[in-house]
């Protein structure tokens, strides 16, 4: 297996053909495969997903707008560098997870944590004292 190093991706060995390497080896990328066909798969299994990444990004944040930004955001994030995935499943699993994160960021940032104390003239209530 060597690496390009402008792409940092694996490449097949020269001369052999995608479809004639082992399952756990198809997600190689073959040497005549450019940067510009790897961003079109990437655009491709993404626009296939957008639905299911809309229905977690609004169970997560209960906004539209900010579902919208959480799905931004991780396209953003995902095409940096898009691996090549053998499957379809594999890249769903991978780009939920990145939506989730990003989602859980995002709520983070916008619903900041409330002090636990927020009046200051409450008494302080040990858990041995009567109630």
């Amino acid at each position: 297996m060597t690496y390009t190093s402008s792409e940092l991706l694996p490449t097949a060995p020269k001369g052999i053909e995608r479809a004639s390497l082992p399952a756990n080896y198809r997600h190689l990328k073959p040497d005549g495969e450019s940067r510009e066909d790897i961003t079109a798969t990437f655009e491709l299994q993404f626009s296939r997903c957008s639905r299911l990444l809309q229905f977690v990004a609004r169970r997560i944040l209960n906004c539209v707008q900010e579902a919208d930004e959480a799905v931004k955001n991780c396209r953003l994030t995902a095409s940096r560098n898009p691996p090549a995935f053998s499957s379809e499943g594999a890249f769903k699993s991978w780009i939920v997870r990145i939506l989730i994160d990003e989602a859980t960021l995002l709520r983070r940032k916008n619903n900041p944590a409330v002090a636990l104390e927020t009046n200051s003239d409450a008494q302080a209530v040990s858990p041995t004292s009567p109630r």
